[in-house]
């Protein structure tokens, strides 16, 4: 679609900055020759406050300028700012020249900007006269193709102009986005930590001509109900140069990236999460990265498959979306095209799969876009062949690039970035969609690990799931090859098998029921565990008190009591609706005779470990922990808060 166009639009621009004559104007004699050019090459840049500002100043002395005019507008309508000031300046233009010359190259230009103001302006409906005009009167037949192709997505974006998917778009909030790009947020799965790439100035970098600065990867924590100042992802840092984020693993122990490298086309590398720290980047392997363009790359939740686009041959045209599969021994298969239904003569881009395995979001130029990139999704049928792709609609995509949109657990909730909102002036910002009708999650989320005893490698460990009431596999996982960690998505209200298997063969088997009361709430964030180490090596002891037996496996009951108001501190490493039973496993590398289980008035069991009489005491415990990887959510509670708000208190037993 843009090649002919864009061989048009260049021609124009050569047409602005050479020594031909327009309406009567010598551009190589014009006293504002310099100016121009600076702004021009400040627009070229993508620095368009500077160059907004060089046009208005010509247009200051010299009101009638054509080119300054035409140019502004362009920088009103590339930044997404102004675009009903970019229509004025573009009707402006088409009144000074010639009437003659509405349908020279110079006035099909500036129709045609006009059109596609409109289109960004979601008034699809005042563009579809001038694109069928503009269709009607070229002869170049590539050209007229692609103006029909416009009108046709102009007319399609009037009909989801008018039926707009009810949601609410909200800025994350300016503590994580700044005045320079911000964009592909990845949003782990308890929804308490946020990954993005940003152009924000670090140490003593320097700016790039557009006025930012190199790509580079920031985290932040949610905590006491607002995101924390971003950090630099320091392993990951490599002065000057640029290095963006392109998916986080299911389990938050992989982040796909894209990088500088020396290696022919674009290339997907990734980093593991071991220790609490981030490794260097690995490149894929091939066959996923070949010497044509690989852009993109996401994991199923059980991460067996592998999500991913590339422009090698044999596909349908542009980048298409394969995905791949492990083989029992943790090898990468042969890249499978994912067919007619997804892919399209034009470029398909950002395949994220949802966590419940059925759902694909991506975006594309092709099926019936309103514009550019719009988002996607799909949905794996019964056969396991993928229904057609739906668009997201009206106002999530537009006449520009949609694309990055993340789904998270909750099927009401996405991220995406987009400058369509902002009022900064070409800058991107990371935005939280909300969908009106809130649709509950279905999903628990279970954790388990596996160990060793076995003598093989957590690589060659496979948890494999089936659904009781059709005997279908419904997830393939791999524990974490460090930690032995899994986790699983699972339909609550379903009865399912699961097997622990190495090479083909089940060591381990366990039938288990989710029930509904274990569905992930998004408002709680909460992720529920569940004991399924299948047969653990760890020995257990149901202690009794009193003669008692105790309300839970693994604790006992102790009594509240009411204590004076004193600053006494612990914290928080987890919290649970109805189902107290964590993994073992869970508190591997904490002193267990400091675990508490609090069972407050609203239902949750709080875990929580250590005393201490400071924050900074707290602050201390809490940092070193986070170090194993596996406590990125817990948090610093006040002591007699928490007491004063539960019902009863157990001590944790636990071998």
């Amino acid at each position: 679609m843009k090649s002919a166009l864009n061989r048009f639009f260049i021609g124009v621009i050569i047409l602005l900055l050479g020594s031909a004559q327009v309406n009567s104007q010598i551009i190589i004699r014009d006293p504002h020759h310099a100016t121009f050019r600076r702004a021009m090459n400040a627009s070229d840049v993508g620095d368009f406050s500077r160059a907004i500002e060089l046009f208005q100043s010509i247009l200051v002395e010299s009101p009638q300028h054509i080119d300054a005019l035409t140019q502004l507008g362009m920088s009103y309508m590339f930044s997404h700012q102004n675009l009903d000031s970019a229509i004025v300046l573009f009707d402006k233009v088409l009144e000074i020249i010639p009437e003659d010359d509405a349908f020279n190259e110079f006035g099909i230009y500036i129709q045609h900007a006009k059109s596609r103001a409109y289109r960004l302006m979601n008034q699809p409906s005042f563009a579809i006269p001038i694109l069928e005009q503009l269709r009607d009167s070229v002869q170049d037949t590539e050209l007229k193709d692609d103006f029909s192709l416009e009108l046709k997505q102009a007319r399609h974006a009037a009909i989801l102009v008018q039926n707009p998917v009810p949601l609410k778009i909200t800025s994350i909030g300016d503590v994580i986005n700044s005045e320079f790009d911000d964009h592909s947020p990845l949003v782990c799965l308890t929804g308490n930590r946020i990954f993005f790439t940003s152009r924000r100035p670090v140490a003593r970098e320097r700016a790039f001509q557009d006025g930012q600065y190199a790509e580079k990867i920031f985290v932040s924590e949610f905590k006491d109900g607002q995101w924390q100042e971003p950090d630099l992802v320091r392993e990951l840092y490599s002065r000057h140069e640029h290095i963006s984020i392109l998916s986080l693993s299911p389990d938050g122990t992989k982040l796909f990236l894209f990088m500088n490298d020396r290696y022919p086309g674009r290339n997907i590398y990734v980093s593991n999460l071991v220790n609490g720290k981030w490794q260097e980047p690995e490149m894929l392997p091939a066959p996923i990265n070949s010497e044509w363009d690989e852009t993109h790359a996401s994991l199923s939740p059980d991460q067996s498959t592998l999500f991913f686009t590339s422009n090698r041959p044999g596909g349908y045209g542009g980048l298409d979306i394969y995905k791949v599969r492990m083989d029992e021994k943790g090898n990468w298969g042969e890249p499978v095209n994912m067919g007619p239904n997804i892919n399209t003569e034009l470029d398909e881009e950002t395949p994220k799969m949802h966590p419940d395995g059925l759902t694909l979001y991506f975006s594309s130029e092709g099926h019936n876009s309103i514009g550019g990139f719009d988002v996607f999704y799909t949905q794996k049928l019964p056969d396991g062949s993928w229904a057609g792709a739906v668009n997201m609609g009206v106002p999530v995509n537009s006449a520009d690039d949609d694309y990055f949109f993340v789904p998270t657990l909750n099927k009401s909730q996405a991220y995406f970035a987009s400058y369509r909102f902002s009022g900064k002036k070409a800058r991107s910002d990371i935005y939280r969609v909300s969908f009106d009708e809130q649709r509950k999650g279905s999903l628990a989320v279970v954790e388990g690990y596996v160990s060793d005893d076995s003598g093989k490698s957590g690589l060659e460990v496979r948890i494999l799931v089936w659904r009781d009431d059709d005997s279908k596999m419904v997830g393939d996982y791999r524990p974490n090859r460090h930690t032995g960690r899994y986790l699983l998505f699972l339909e609550a209200g379903e009865s399912y098998r699961i097997e622990e298997v190495i090479m083909d063969e089940v060591v381990k088997s366990r039938e288990v029921y989710i029930p509904e009361e274990l569905t992930y709430e998004r408002e709680q964030n909460v992720v529920l565990l569940q004991e399924l180490s299948m047969e653990s090596p760890l020995k257990r002891e149901i202690e009794r008190f009193d003669e008692q037996e105790p309300i839970f496996p693994h604790f006992y009951m102790t009594e509240i009591i009411e204590e004076p108001r004193s600053e006494l501190y612990t914290v928080q490493i987890l919290a649970l609706l109805r189902n107290p039973n964590p993994a073992d496993s869970f508190f591997s590398g904490l002193n267990r005779q400091n675990i508490r289980a609090y069972k407050g008035k609203d239902g949750f069991i709080r875990f929580v470990a250590g005393e201490f009489s400071s924050e900074e005491d707290a602050e201390e415990f809490l940092e070193s922990i986070r170090k194993s990887g596996k406590y990125h959510d817990a948090w610093i509670r006040e002591l007699p808060e928490l007491k004063a708000g539960s019902e009863e208190e157990w001590v944790v037993m636990l071998d």
